[in-house]
């Protein structure tokens, strides 16, 4: 990581330097996913070369590479009962991941079944229907779950719960803190200095590490209903190209400037193999991920804000150049996982982040 500038302020660490802690929220399904030469026909059957059967989802795939890369992660999502949820729940508790589940002793789990072939190409069916909503977790839960964190993602799945969670963290009398004086009081999007502010000296995450919670990060694949009410509470927004806020046409920059207009006082849009382009209220730039020979892209954006979650995780000091190097950490390790089949074959080898 890019070296630290002195004027943000420390922010407390959950666990030892290296190993941060993480708290993710939103969803999981379970994925099968087939390598095939090419996808069946009408009334063909095929023989699939290679088969992973795996938790999936935006926050449940970033919090399997934030694990792999040493963390401590616990997910919150709805993952239920039955065989099926008993797979899921495997896959998570072999990979170290602590599983706080919203809809326990329902069937719920939504499914996947997704065919990859040679060129990387995909096709996929999901049986998600409506998504399970969850009851918002009390206040005293939320509180529970952010203590010791050290960042926290939330992907756009289960806003209510999310949203109860965040607000714990930035309530002042969760802290003894007068409302008028709270320095990490969910900002007002439509002042024109908000963004401007939570940029100053302390970085632009400043106001949260002030405040001694956790950064937010968000995992922004698209618009989903509720995504107005999570970016009041975001520090950092990760978005992808088919983010599309209400209004906003496809250009990255018209994204980023509404981003910021929100709440997040850093933003991002990737671009699949392509740069990465960031801004803050007062700089911007691109990051250039590293060029690979792709075999499956399934799951590397999950992969990238994992590892972004940690990278940010381990930093006592969050500046423009450590959340920028962090982009560019967090790609390396995107890059080398969509070198292998699956969502999972890039877990045998040992990653290490700069």
């Amino acid at each position: 990581m890019a070296k630290q500038a002195g004027g943000a302020p420390a922010r407390p660490v959950g666990q030892r330097a290296g190993r941060p802690t993480g708290l993710f929220v939103g969803l999981t399904t379970l994925d099968t996913i087939y390598l095939v030469r090419h996808p069946p026909g009408p009334d063909e059957k095929i023989v699939a070369d290679d088969l992973v059967v795996a938790a999936g989802g935006p926050a449940t795939g970033a919090a399997v590479a934030f694990a792999h890369l040493g963390g401590r992660a616990t997910l919150v999502s709805a993952v239920g009962a039955g065989p099926l949820a008993a797979a899921a729940r495997a896959d998570l508790a072999t990979l170290g991941i602590r599983h706080h589940d919203l809809r326990p002793g329902e069937q719920v789990l939504p499914v996947s079944a997704i065919m990859v072939n040679a060129a990387g190409e995909r096709a996929v069916v999901s049986a998600h229907g409506a998504l399970p909503v969850a009851a918002p977790v009390a206040a005293d839960a939320a509180r529970a779950l952010l203590a010791g964190a050290d960042v926290v993602l939330v992907d756009g799945h289960q806003p209510d719960v999310a949203v109860n969670i965040l607000a714990a963290r930035r309530s002042p009398a969760a802290r003894g803190v007068p409302a008028a004086t709270d320095p990490a009081a969910p900002r007002d999007p439509t002042a024109p200095t908000a963004s401007a502010a939570s940029a100053g000296p302390a970085g632009p995450v400043g106001a949260a590490a002030l405040a001694g919670w956790p950064p937010v990060v968000f995992d922004g694949g698209s618009w989903k209903p509720g995504t107005e009410r999570l970016l009041p509470h975001v520090d950092v927004a990760l978005c992808g190209s088919a983010f599309r806020p209400p209004g906003v046409g496809g250009d990255p920059a018209e994204v980023l400037r509404y981003l910021l207009a929100h709440g997040p006082s850093f933003a991002a849009v990737t671009r699949g193999p392509g740069p990465v382009r960031w801004a803050t209220a007062r700089a911007g730039g691109e990051v250039r991920p590293p060029a690979v020979r792709a075999v499956d892209t399934l799951g590397a954006g999950d992969v990238f804000h994992g590892a972004f979650a940690w990278s940010i995780g381990v930093q006592p000091r969050l500046t423009t150049d450590a959340l920028v190097a962090a982009l560019a950490a967090a790609s390396q390790v995107a890059a080398r996982s969509v070198t292998s089949f699956g969502t999972r074959a890039w877990l045998n080898r040992d990653e290490t982040l700069p």
